[in-house]
């Protein structure tokens, strides 16, 4: 009976503790599925993403290879306690970082929002200011990345589909 008791117990006290796991658990664990490469298009134009999680995996490397003649691109993603984070290593020279904020709600999207810039030389010149990512299926998702410059905010939408391997 005690035996039976103590299963019990533990049983419940898991299943607790696994309802109660914070939902930037899921979505760091969704965006770790992004893991390889991507090919997609943005304005008709067609570029390559790669994702490489490093760091024994507690970082989501993303290596973005623009169309010449534009330089490529680089994001970090990593968590922060409950919160998920997203360093951008802009062609434009500078560095935004964006967070998103627990809670994270569940669904098919994770909301990163402007928390700082490094590098910015003078105050209105044009950087990253939002990104929303959007899971639409295992083969495909969406990136909207939201720039601010000359006193207003312009948006561009990243459409990806994985690259099948060869």
């Amino acid at each position: 009976m005690l035996t039976r008791t103590v299963f019990t117990a533990i049983l419940c006290l898991t299943t607790l503790a696994a309802a109660d796991a914070p939902a930037s658990d899921a979505a760091w664990k969704r965006l770790l599925t992004l893991a390889g490469e991507w090919e997609g298009t943005e304005g008709g134009r067609t570029t390559t993403l790669t994702y490489t999680v490093v760091s024994g995996g507690h970082t989501l490397l993303e290596s973005m290879k623009m169309p010449a003649p534009e330089p490529d691109m680089v994001t970090v993603y990593h968590r922060d306690g409950e919160a998920l984070m997203a360093t951008h290593y802009c062609s434009m020279g500078n560095q935004p970082r964006m967070r998103a904020a627990a809670p994270i709600p569940a669904g098919n999207s994770i909301r990163f929002r402007f928390v700082d810039v490094t590098n910015l030389r003078k105050p209105g010149e044009g950087h990253i200011r939002h990104l929303t990512v959007t899971f639409v299926d295992a083969g495909h998702f969406t990136q909207e990345w939201t720039s601010f410059g000359e006193g207003k905010e312009q948006s561009a939408v990243f459409k990806w589909t994985r690259k099948k391997a060869k």
